[in-house]
């Protein structure tokens, strides 16, 4: 059955197997298509826009993901968890003759909330969404890795700077969706190589560069074999060149090379695209160990769950979730619960339970609404209540309108996959951040080419970004990483660095076309016009194996 998006009018399909996880979980169906459900949840999520700040408990100077003078207070790593303070104290009565989302917003406004998002982390101030984690700069979603930069949504890495999805990496840099690589540079979809650089789909490979769907191979140019003399002068000599020119040159040597319709290892019943030992998940993307659930992005270790992002492990019946997890069940209409269950409603709160509506909690609280601590019975009869009161307003069901994210939709995750323009943003509800136009300064170096012409000094210069012109800094220990895998520094500020590299893989999309070999129906995130031949698995594996 179709239904139609309240928010973009496009249609959208509600299957049978939707409706029994809608009524397992006790939700009402959807009014938003998934792209609108993604959209939404991601507008709550900040991992890159940082600013200096002061925690308003202890006055310290601080690092935060918000921007001066907001409403609310802003609290340092320290205070935030600290029983100097209670965040029932801000508890407030349910008043029936209000919108839920309207009172929702008032405890918001009063709840302290955290500068920064980090836990169990050391000399790792400027980053958020962060755990586990030392020596790190600049990272969101991020865990248990150390010495790394600019790196998204990753985990167990060392030495490297500026990836997405890296899983079990060293002194790896600007690569997507890789694991088990080392010292390796312009990765896409590896797995297990090493000494390489722009590869996209390869696996145990050694010594390549500029290749695409090999195994197991070394000394590779372009999928073509070389004597280690010559691949040593070739690479030696396309070192010289522009990364820019590198990538492009690559990516159209990549065109023409064969592509299975969907990125999947060791998977059953999936679809999607990125996903490893998963079973039975659908339009499901950046995900691994999930099973029995769809609309998922960015998780890892979750069951039976639908519309969920950026959560992870041991996760169960999660529903519109966006971030957090670790022990989440019986979750939803979320943001950041993390070890909670049976919770609705929930900003960024720790280790609860039985709770509807509430912001800030993290002392293991139970039964409370609207951050109101209740017996057990009362609980239950007022949450019962609630609920049908917000369905006669048409908000039980909803995830958190645009209008109660904290932070500009041009600085939310949401920005990087649904672009808009200010005059859109604002006519959905979001808020937007203008740029400052004293920001930028004239650079006082040009990087060159060759990371070996680089001196020392660069650290103290400031550079201009080649895309945006934003300015931009260069870590010592990012150029210390550079100079051990001879990767040269980028010309483009770190905002940028991430567009691109999200730029190299497909969009989260599925589209119907056919296998350009046998002609079966496929779904792939290949869109029919573009040049590439893109085979379905079994004509796939007959031609790579």
């Amino acid at each position: 059955m179709e239904n139609k998006c309240k928010n973009c009018s496009q249609n959208f399909e509600i299957t049978q197997d939707d409706r029994d996880f809608y009524k397992k979980i006790d939700v009402p169906e959807p009014t938003f298509c998934p792209d609108c459900r993604l959209q939404r949840r991601l507008s709550l999520r900040n991992e890159r826009y940082l600013s200096k700040g002061k925690c308003d408990k202890c006055e310290k100077s601080i690092i935060t993901f918000f921007r001066e003078k907001e409403e609310f207070p802003i609290y340092c790593h320290d205070c935030w968890w600290s029983d100097d303070w209670d965040p029932l104290d801000y508890g407030q009565e349910y008043d029936f003759s209000r919108p839920f989302f309207d009172q929702f917003h008032e405890l918001m406004m009063k709840v302290p909330k955290a500068g920064m998002l980090i836990y169990d982390c050391e000399n790792s101030d400027y980053n958020t969404l962060l755990a586990y984690c030392k020596n790190a700069y600049m990272c969101a979603g991020t865990y248990y890795s150390e010495d790394i930069y600019y790196l998204t949504k990753s985990q167990k890495c060392k030495d490297c700077s500026d990836g997405i999805i890296l899983d079990d990496c060293e002194l790896v840099y600007y690569s997507v969706n890789s694991q088990n690589c080392y010292n390796c540079h312009h990765l896409i979809n590896c797995k297990g190589c090493s000494e390489s650089a722009y590869l996209d789909n390869c696996i145990g490979c050694k010594n390549c560069f500029m290749c695409s769907g090999l195994m197991n191979k070394e000394y590779h140019f372009k999928n073509q074999k070389y004597s280690k003399e010559d691949y040593e002068k070739l690479i030696n000599e396309k070192m010289h060149l522009d990364q820019n020119d590198l990538m492009k040159e690559f990516q159209e040597f990549n065109q023409t090379i064969l592509k299975k319709y969907q990125n999947q290892i060791q998977c059953e019943n999936s679809s999607g695209n990125y996903l490893r030992n998963c079973k039975n998940a659908h339009e499901s993307y950046d995900c691994i160990n999930v099973e029995d659930s769809k609309y998922m992005v960015g998780c890892v270790n979750v069951n039976d769950c639908m519309d969920t992002t950026n959560h992870d492990e041991k996760v169960e019946l999660a529903y519109e979730i966006s971030t957090g997890g670790d022990r989440t069940v019986n979750t939803k209409l979320s943001f950041c619960p993390v070890v909670s269950s049976d919770c609705t409603y929930i900003y960024i709160s720790m280790g609860i339970s039985d709770c509807f509506g509430c912001d800030g909690l993290h002392k293991k609280e139970k039964y409370c609404i609207l951050n109101k601590n209740y017996s057990k019975e009362d609980y239950f009869t007022l949450k019962d209540k609630i609920i049908e009161h917000m369905k006669k307003t048409e908000e039980y069901g909803e995830f958190f309108p645009s209008s109660l994210s904290l932070y500009p939709y041009n600085h939310s995750s949401a920005q990087d996959y649904f672009p808009l323009t200010k005059e859109q943003a604002l006519k959905q509800g979001f808020k937007w951040q203008d740029k400052d136009p004293k920001e930028y300064k004239p650079a006082t170096y040009k990087v060159p080419v060759s990371i070996k012409e680089v001196p020392d000094s660069v650290v103290d210069e400031i550079l201009a970004c080649e895309d945006c012109e934003k300015n931009y800094k260069i870590q010592p220990q990012e150029l210390l990483l550079h100079k051990k895998i001879n990767a040269p520094l980028s010309k483009k500020c770190s905002d940028c660095r991430q567009l691109e590299m999200q730029s190299w893989k497909n969009p989260r999309k599925l589209w119907d076309r056919n296998c350009d070999k046998c002609s079966v129906e496929i779904q792939t995130t290949y869109s029919p016009e573009r040049p590439e031949k893109v085979y379905c698995e079994q004509c796939y594996l007959k031609e790579v194996v």
